[in-house]
């Protein structure tokens, strides 16, 4: 790829002209794809769903409660969103960044280019994290949107003001440092193994057995401090009520920070991983 700079950014020091030039060519190429639709489909079937269900209540004039909506509107978010949906986005969008390249035979133009690798690195996970978050924030936006759209002005009035704001502000600010760290994590997975899903499958049994791990050792877990920070807890019972529980949660100054700590930690080990990594088509 040409990685032309701008006139207007001929004053900023090279590596960030360099990055911004990544950043642009990255995004032109994978913002939106056909092989990216199913993850397009994973983050908008909740707030397709959600939707219809409004519909049905509007039609139908069922009634819902507020607490009951609230309630559901909580356990879509710990339990398909935090889960399967930001981590197997991330996994599609994340991994594909240089193993995707490797894969077509084309990761050799960047390193061909006068460009260091730590700065390839952070330009292709800047427009991996745009795209991530674009996607996931936007969604999750639009289903606390649509659960509430049956419910009358006077309802909704209520609701948000008596903390539905926060709740929202909350859900996006959660996912979006859902796409920070997970992305982060699957860059490296992208960058060290061949066959990053393999690893990615391990790590999926890994976050939701977190609730059964001795205290020390759930730490090493982004689910854990994701979902200390979720503004509803659910009240979940029988064996579901494992899926909603959070063993000793931290405060949100505690889990921020450390999100922050793993993310910066694995983009060293991903930049670190790249440095040593040469091209052999052959062996792909």
């Amino acid at each position: 790829p040409a990685l032309t700079m701008r006139p207007a950014m001929t004053g900023w020091p090279l590596w960030m002209r360099q990055t911004s030039a990544i950043l642009r060519v990255e995004l032109r190429k994978n913002f939106i794809t056909a092989r990216g639709f199913w993850i397009y489909l994973l983050a908008l079937a909740p707030a397709a769903l959600v939707w219809m269900h409004s519909i049905d209540a509007v039609i139908r004039g069922n009634r819902h409660s507020l607490n009951n909506d609230t309630e559901v509107m909580a356990g879509i978010f710990q339990i398909f969103f935090l889960r399967p949906a930001v981590f197997f986005g991330c996994v599609g969008i994340f991994t594909y960044l240089f193993r995707g390249e490797m894969v077509e035979r084309s990761l050799h133009y960047y390193f061909l280019a006068p460009v260091r690798r730590e700065v390839l690195a952070a330009g292709k996970y800047l427009a991996g994290l745009i795209t991530a978050a674009f996607f996931f924030c936007g969604s999750i936006a639009l289903t606390f949107t649509d659960m509430y759209y049956h419910y009358s002005a006077q309802e909704r009035d209520f609701f948000l003001g008596s903390g539905g704001y926060q709740h929202l502000a909350a859900y996006v600010s959660i996912t979006a440092l859902a796409c920070m760290a997970y992305g982060a994590l699957f860059l490296f997975l992208g960058i060290r193994y061949r066959n990053p899903v393999i690893p990615a499958v391990t790590l999926l049994f890994w976050e939701s057995l977190n609730l059964f791990l001795p205290a020390w050792l759930r730490k090493f877990s982004i689910l854990y401090y994701l979902r200390s920070m979720t503004p509803v807890e659910l009240s979940l019972r029988g064996p579901g009520a494992l899926l909603g529980a959070v063993a000793e949660p931290v405060s949100a100054w505690i889990a921020v920070p450390s999100l922050f700590v793993i993310t910066a930690m694995l983009l060293m080990l991903a930049v670190r991983q790249l440095k040593i990594t040469e091209i052999s088509y052959s062996s792909d």
